[in-house]
């Protein structure tokens, strides 16, 4: 008989110590992204992602920018705007697999 009592307290502090750590597989949440905030984000960075992009072919057009300029060591103003931009295009993936769902490999 205080076998099947230790046996029962012992299930109860188990139950009791699953509620408390929130490990309980009824009780989980998964958080899903803000879709309305991410898509704002999206918006943005493609209209920054766009400002860049017309800042920099101006400069290519008074400067005369080339394409080793860019891609091979990049100085000054040059590194800045590819710096930037590739910043903003990291950012816009990330958001496109959340609203996806998916993951970034």
């Amino acid at each position: 008989m205080s076998d099947e009592k230790t046996k029962q307290e012992d299930t109860t502090a188990e139950i009791a110590n699953t509620e408390e750590n929130g490990n309980s597989s009824d009780e989980e949440v998964i958080k899903k992204p803000d879709k309305r905030a991410l898509e704002k984000e999206r918006k943005e960075i493609i209209s920054k992602m766009l400002r860049i992009q017309k800042e920099f072919m101006a400069l290519e057009r008074e400067k005369g920018v080339t394409e080793k300029d860019i891609h091979h060591n990049p100085q000054g103003i040059v590194k800045e705007y590819k710096e930037e931009h590739e910043k903003l295009a990291n950012r816009l993936v990330d958001i496109a697999h959340a609203l996806k769902g998916s993951i970034r490999t």
